[in-house]
């Protein structure tokens, strides 16, 4: 059985760096063809050549950048086979009361607004190709909600509720919608200064500098059966199997790949 993904094409938001990168680079190695967007999309343009890759730089809070994006991949492939929803933003915070109603509104406007401006452009052209596939970067912060993120965990809650609409909406026209909840997958996000990684540093009282001390007290707070940390390519396997037509009879459901947190906490 094969994942028949080849020939296919799917845009990739926040295609830069991270998950939507190496999402980026399993999809075309399976003979996928792809439209990275993102907001500096330097990173892709040494991929491969413009027969396997369109770049496009998109600010998706912007209006009319979900248009755009999805204007390239028809006038580069075609087409429109998938979309994976990723581009997104998990600020780390003191707590709930020390998130203001700007913090609260620019998260909304990329981590939720952002799929759905790309969901509402998409849906159209499968609409008219009849069929195609939607999946959607969530998190396990959207099931149980995590303390240093308060706004993140509310706006991918937000992204669990709106694929199952999609779902509802849209499977019966062809149209398949699914979230892949990823937890504790280490992204450059983790490690950049001011980073998550800093922000755990800080909540268990470790030295900044002490990365592997912020680790290891996260994974013993998180109680992790995995007993690690998430990689990219950890997820990106999980996109890839719900982009195919292996997962044809899948749609509507969250896809935890979270090491065994989100069902060892609610036992």
């Amino acid at each position: 059985m094969t994942q028949d993904l080849n020939g296919k094409v799917a845009i990739v938001t926040g295609a830069s760096s991270g998950i939507g990168l190496e999402t980026t680079k399993q999809f075309m190695a399976a003979g996928t063809k792809v439209v990275g967007a993102a907001r500096n999309t330097a990173n892709l343009t040494d991929l491969a050549g413009p027969d396997m890759i369109c770049a496009i730089d998109a600010d998706l809070t912007q209006p009319g950048a979900a248009e755009a994006v999805v204007q390239a991949a028809i006038d580069a492939f075609g087409r429109v086979d998938i979309l994976f929803n990723n581009a997104g933003a998990a600020p780390g915070r003191d707590d709930f009361l020390s998130v203001s109603d700007e913090m609260w509104q620019r998260t909304f406007d990329l981590n939720v607004m952002g799929y759905i401006r790309m969901a509402r452009s998409v849906i159209p052209v499968m609409e008219e190709q009849g069929k195609g596939v939607l999946v959607h970067c969530g998190s396990e912060a959207g099931i149980k909600p995590h303390p240093l993120l308060p706004d993140y965990s509310v706006s991918k809650s937000a992204i669990n509720m709106i694929s199952k609409i999609l779902s509802r909406d849209f499977t019966k026209r062809g149209i398949r919608s699914n979230v892949v909840a990823p937890a504790h997958i280490r992204t450059e996000l983790w490690d950049v200064p001011g980073g998550f990684l800093d922000t755990l540093a800080d909540h268990y009282s470790v030295p900044r500098a002490d990365r592997d001390g912020a680790v290891a007290a996260f994974l013993e707070d998180s109680q992790l059966p995995a007993g690690r940390l998430g990689t990219p390519d950890d997820v990106a396997k999980a996109v890839l199997y719900l982009s195919s037509d292996i997962s044809d009879f899948v749609s509507g459901i969250v896809l935890g790949v979270d090491g065994g947190v989100v069902p060892s906490l609610q036992t």
